[in-house]
């Protein structure tokens, strides 16, 4: 009965130890992450929920099977998210989701962009670093946020095809009247990365937009 105890004694120890070794995301002795958080892939054929998008504006997603799109040697998901729109003014809008996560093990956006040529159009990735710790972003009229800061980020889609994208968070513009430092952890009381936004414009002021985003995820450079 004894060694029967301490078997069940040792396993309510041990359990917990490997089953956080084997989660996604579980850091590494550096303090970097293992492995890159995915935001979204789409696999599941739906972008309202898991994580749930929310659109704005004059875009329309949809999700649709990669097998229709030219193949190219980049490792793409069985679906991806399309996005295209018109505009009289250039920006046509935008899907957003809520992360609330800590990311500051992170460095990079990685994603996977389908162009459909030179006229695909411009996208805008937002990012929401919650500053004040209130755990939501405050944005003044113009929508331009007040306590908190906005890292940006434009790419021109101008390829046909698949292409992987990484992009660096060092390169990312700041704006905002947050520090000015990417500091999006969940410190008191702090939503940390509490939301991304993807916009588009279009090349021309009376214009159109269409592309395909697949895995999006946060990085950890090597």
């Amino acid at each position: 009965m004894k060694k029967i105890l301490f078997v069940l004694a040792l396993l309510v120890v041990v359990m917990p130890v490997l089953c956080y070794g084997l989660s996604g995301n579980a850091p590494e002795k550096s303090g970097k992450a293992s492995y890159p958080y995915l935001i979204d892939n789409f696999a599941d054929g739906n972008y309202n929920k898991d994580p749930e998008w929310f659109v704005f504006d004059k875009i329309v997603p949809t999700v649709v099977s990669n097998s229709t799109l030219d193949k190219t040697t980049e490792s793409i998901g069985e679906y991806s998210l399309n996005l295209k729109g018109d505009t009289t003014s250039w920006y046509v809008g935008g899907i957003g989701t809520m992360l609330g996560i800590d990311a500051t093990r992170y460095d990079s956006l990685e994603l996977n962009v389908y162009g459909y040529g030179a006229n695909s159009g411009l996208v805008k990735i937002e990012f929401y670093d919650d500053d004040n710790g209130n755990a939501d972003i405050e944005v003044d009229k113009n929508w331009k946020t007040t306590a908190d800061d906005l890292w940006s980020y434009e790419l021109p889609v101008n390829w046909k095809g698949w292409k992987h994208i990484s992009v660096p968070f060092s390169t990312f513009k700041v704006s905002g009247g947050g520090d000015k430092i990417w500091n999006p952890d969940l410190k008191n009381g702090s939503s940390g990365l509490n939301k991304v936004q993807i916009i588009a414009v279009a090349n021309a002021e009376k214009g159109s937009v269409k592309f395909n985003l697949d895995t999006i995820e946060l990085g950890v450079s090597k």
